[in-house]
């Protein structure tokens, strides 16, 4: 008979620390990141206060965790998308900035709770004090990969140009994110942030990069 491997049961620490970073992505996507307190996390983990500091050191450190526990996946997905987009030797613009928004298309439909939490996470990162810092290491280079791929697509290899209107699109992108999230306020969803519209808002954010890649070109020449 073939001997059946029978998988250890996580330790009781390892079981908190997975409890606590549940409730951080739970309250983050709800509340963002400055309002959850330590007792928060804990009454939402069903865990002791003092276990936050315990297992991260500091709330701020669980946050930052929280963010890395499935950043692979997404910049895997984020890889996959892109490099779909850039399989078209026609590919545009708004192929890109369409590959961009993939992994978060589907959220409403995703079966996965937590994932959509860790979607919604991302898309407050931009409110946490420190989460520029965050998302150049989990994500920098990534997004550096979608910089030279609008460049190519614009014909403008002007690095900070392109940092800077990629920031522009995150940002708008990140907003109609947090109203699929539902965690704008109110629960009726505005024209120019329902399913929809995603297409228009890539089309507008496309239109403006390539105003202003003519802008600086003309303005270089």
């Amino acid at each position: 008979m073939d001997a059946v491997a029978i998988r250890p049961p996580p330790t009781r620490g390892a079981a908190t620390r997975d409890a606590l970073l549940d409730a951080a992505e739970t309250l983050i996507a709800d509340h963002g990141y400055r309002a959850p307190s330590h007792r928060m996390i804990a009454a939402e983990a069903g865990a002791h206060v003092a276990l936050v500091n315990y297992h991260f050191g500091s709330k701020e450190m669980l946050f930052e965790a929280a963010v890395e526990r499935r950043s692979r996946r997404l910049v895997g997905a984020w890889q996959d998308a892109l490099s779909d987009a850039r399989g078209d030797p026609d590919h545009t613009t708004e192929d890109v900035l369409r590959a961009w928004w993939r992994p978060f298309d589907d959220m409403e439909r995703s079966d996965e709770p937590a994932w959509r939490n860790y979607l919604c996470v991302i898309a407050r990162l931009s409110s946490a004090p420190e989460g520029n810092e965050w998302y150049e290491r989990y994500f920098g280079s990534v997004d550096r990969d979608f910089q030279r791929a609008l460049g190519d697509t614009l014909a403008v290899h002007d690095t900070e140009l392109t940092d800077v209107t990629f920031r522009y699109a995150r940002t708008l992108f990140g907003e109609v994110l947090l109203h699929r999230c539902g965690k704008s306020g109110g629960k009726a969803v505005p024209r120019g942030f329902r399913p929809h519209d995603t297409e228009r808002l890539i089309g507008f954010v496309g239109a403006g990069m390539r105003g202003v890649s003519h802008h600086a070109t003309a303005a270089a020449d």
